[in-house]
């Protein structure tokens, strides 16, 4: 009886492990995703500690001219920021 409730013990505490690190996961994401974009403006001071995510934002698979794009990342105290901004595509131009 006492092995079964050591077993149980065991699963149960890897079972608490496993939903303390998913909640915390969801909560990062859940951060991420209520960000509020904001759009670039020349000499925009970017505190950028760690990149999370680069996005161009593409209508077509080739492009030729500005498409937008966004860079979501994390600044120095922890807070996640996104940032839109025009990015020169050239995939759809003849050369």
């Amino acid at each position: 009886m006492e092995t079964i409730n050591i077993i149980f013990n065991m699963k149960t505490m890897k079972l608490i492990i496993a939903m303390t690190v998913l909640t915390t996961a969801s909560s990062a994401i859940a951060e991420v995703k209520t960000s509020e974009t904001k759009p670039y403006k020349y000499g925009m001071h970017l505190n950028i500690d760690k990149l999370i995510k680069l996005e161009y934002l593409r209508t077509a698979p080739a492009h030729c001219g500005t498409i937008p794009a966004e860079i979501t990342y994390e600044d120095s105290t922890g807070e996640v920021h996104i940032v839109e901004y025009l990015y020169p595509d050239t995939s759809g131009c003849a050369h």
